[in-house]
């Protein structure tokens, strides 16, 4: 099994494909992780710095595929910098994500704002996140679906805090946070 260094370099590593991707992993652990995440320009879009670290289970996706595999190859104490293309973060941006109905037909449109956030309901009845990218009010409004990263290389600054068993926080294969 292999992980990709910064440079794309195959390094071993547990668990990880030898495309870079992370593999099911049978003998889950809880790890938690300082970093900081920026763009190729600079621009720092998050950090747990002055904050709490994040703690996840590793295996349970709850990262994006390049930041875990890159944490299973890290020992406690261990930092490391990377650098993450759009497959393995948020992924490619996808044209099929974009929709577009007629201004007329959405109400409250005068309220929407091109660039914000809004949630809308899909045919099965569930929210969905989506970015408003256009309005027009005798025409269409657009509506943008994929990850406000998607498409982005992303770099990350890791320090690993600690990796214990599942079972010695809570007994179970669940229950870590988000990122």
């Amino acid at each position: 099994m292999f992980a990709r260094t910064a440079r794309g370099a195959p390094v071993a590593g547990p668990d990880v494909d030898e495309d870079g991707t992370v593999a099911d992993i049978p003998c889950k652990h809880v790890v938690t992780v300082h970093y900081t995440g920026s763009f190729d320009d600079g621009e720092v879009f998050d950090t747990t710095r002055g904050r709490t670290p994040l703690t996840y289970v590793e295996g349970d996706h709850e990262v994006v595929p390049g930041f875990e595999a890159a944490v299973l190859t890290m020992q406690p104490g261990e930092t490391k910098r990377v650098h993450l293309e759009p497959k393995d973060a948020y992924g490619e941006r996808q044209a099929s994500l974009i929709y577009s109905m007629p201004t007329v037909l959405i109400p409250n449109s005068d309220d929407l704002v091109v660039g914000e956030m809004i949630y809308l309901m899909n045919s099965d009845g569930y929210q969905q996140l989506a970015r408003v990218a256009k309005v027009e009010d005798d025409g269409d409004t657009i509506f943008d679906f994929n990850h406000p990263m998607a498409g982005c290389a992303l770099n990350f600054e890791l320090e690993l805090l600690s990796r214990e068993p599942c079972d010695a926080r809570d007994g179970n294969e669940g229950g870590g946070a988000d990122a």
